[in-house]
């Protein structure tokens, strides 16, 4: 799995967006376009309700082509570590997703009561709340300074964000990784081996 080391710009992989997976005994293909192809219409994020009309971010083309680009990547990144490993013969041949179909110009607004919209369903996942926390650790778009979890403050550590050290660290697999390498770190800082977190642990 990638270390967060390994990356050419670590800022802008924590920024990309996430793949999205799903399994099925089935192998069955969850993506947006499956979903299009029964009917849902994709929208930008919501940015706002006025008068009963929503207000959608227009960056949804932009998002959907650089989730694909993400998505092929890796997917090459894959293909490639086979060959190199002669699975050839073994696996599959690479295969590759159509692109994500979004509109030419997907709505800006949409009327819920012209739309006949009556129930509205928030899935809207979670981002950091960090306003407890009153330690000047901060960048200036308000996110921990920090070197794979290691904070730029002694003894200050970080787990579960995006791409902390590994691709897969904000998920659950990827936790205990996370954990062990950030706990032998906290020994060594413990037993004084160490000056403090903001050295680098690899």
């Amino acid at each position: 799995m990638q270390r967060y080391d390994e990356v050419d710009d670590i800022k802008r992989a924590r920024r990309v967006p996430s793949l999205q997976l799903t399994g099925s005994a089935m192998r069955v293909t969850l993506d947006l376009n499956a979903l299009t192809t029964i009917g849902v219409r994709l929208v930008g994020r919501l940015a706002g309700i006025s008068g009963g009309t929503a207000q959608f971010s227009g960056a949804l083309r932009n998002l959907c082509a650089m989730s694909d680009l993400k998505m092929n990547r890796l997917l090459t990144t894959i293909d490639d570590w086979a060959s190199d490993n002669d699975l050839d013969g073994q696996v599959e041949p690479p295969h590759r997703l159509p692109p994500t179909e979004v509109a030419e110009a997907p709505p800006l607004t949409m009327n819920l009561w012209a739309e006949g919209i009556r129930t509205i369903i928030w899935a809207t996942g979670f981002r950091p709340d960090f306003s407890w926390l009153h330690v000047p650790v901060f960048d200036r778009k308000g996110q921990i300074r920090h070197d794979g979890g290691v904070v730029d403050s002694p003894g200050l550590y970080l787990m579960g964000m995006q791409f902390l050290r590994r691709r897969k660290s904000a998920l659950i697999d990827g936790a205990a990784d996370d954990a062990r390498d950030l706990s032998e770190h906290l020994v060594s800082y413990l037993n004084g081996e160490v000056a403090s977190a903001r050295r680098i642990w690899l």
